[in-house]
């Protein structure tokens, strides 16, 4: 979310549809809670089912914990921003003007973190969500060290509102000290159409990406071997995607059904 990120050549065009196409045959429409429990070899440790009727603030704070401008993103993030119903969380984007980060703002989302509440180093992080349609949205889920810094960095999806079959999933590092990035970029179905399990596993060897359990990238590269924490939010604007225009539909909803986070079991481990 904070570093570079990778975009499609004009020549990938042709295989982008290719792919999409053969994505809605892949990956199912609708996915449910129980479709994609994980196996015995993995422990839950961190979850939030958002059954009640607020934000439960013992695991979440509502703010960005950086608290400035990146990225060159339009919206002042507020702890408003957030809703619960019938078992889902709302993050929305709204039209408002406020004034954030030194200047006045006429958008306001909402960013929520498991920073200095919650941190893991390893295991698998799974996430049913459905992202926003529209010029100018930019959901992501994403992991960042603690304590505070950057690199490296986890992007577990980015999504962008105009293109809302492509998905982005990265991992960021530095070496030498240059940013370096390892994108896998895929195609199909319309994450806006219906949730989707969003997932990552990883170890020291590796990270894997999947969606509704279908693998769709992996990264060998520089892994991290750090405790990490939970970032969830909608971006809006900013240099990487469309800006907001007359046919973006305000306000618009992240919205995420639950959040469930495993280790490996003892058992496993042991092994």
């Amino acid at each position: 979310m904070i570093g570079y990120q990778e975009r499609v050549p004009m020549n990938a065009c042709i295989v982008q549809r290719l792919a999409l196409a053969l994505g809605t045959l892949l990956f199912p429409l609708i996915t449910t809670a129980s479709d994609l429990a994980p196996s015995t070899e993995w422990q839950l440790v961190f979850n939030d089912e958002f059954s009640g009727d607020h934000v439960d603030l013992t695991k979440w704070n509502l703010r960005d914990p950086w608290g400035k401008e990146r990225n060159q993103e339009l919206q002042a993030y507020v702890t408003n921003a957030f809703e619960l119903r019938d078992g889902v969380l709302r993050i929305k984007a709204e039209r408002r003007t406020v004034r954030y980060d030194g200047k006045l703002r006429h958008y306001t989302s909402g960013m929520m973190t498991t920073y200095r509440k919650f941190e893991q180093q390893f295991g698998r992080f799974e996430i049913r969500a459905r992202v926003p349609r529209g010029n100018g949205m930019w959901p992501a889920i994403w992991l960042l060290p603690a304590p505070l810094g950057w690199p490296p960095e986890i992007d577990v999806m980015e999504v962008l509102g105009h293109e809302t079959a492509k998905l982005y999933t990265t991992h960021h590092w530095a070496q030498d000290g240059y940013k370096q990035a390892d994108t896998g970029i895929t195609m199909g179905p319309d994450l806006a159409g219906d949730f989707h399990v969003f997932a990552i596993e990883w170890d020291a060897a590796k990270i894997v990406w999947t969606v509704d359990g279908k693998e769709r990238f992996r990264s060998v590269k520089s892994i991290p071997r750090v405790p990490m924490y939970l970032l969830m939010n909608l971006a809006i604007g900013g240099h990487w995607g469309n800006p907001p225009d007359r046919t973006t539909p305000f306000p618009g909803a992240f919205e995420i059904d639950y959040v469930r986070v495993y280790q490996r079991s003892a058992q496993t481990v042991a092994r």
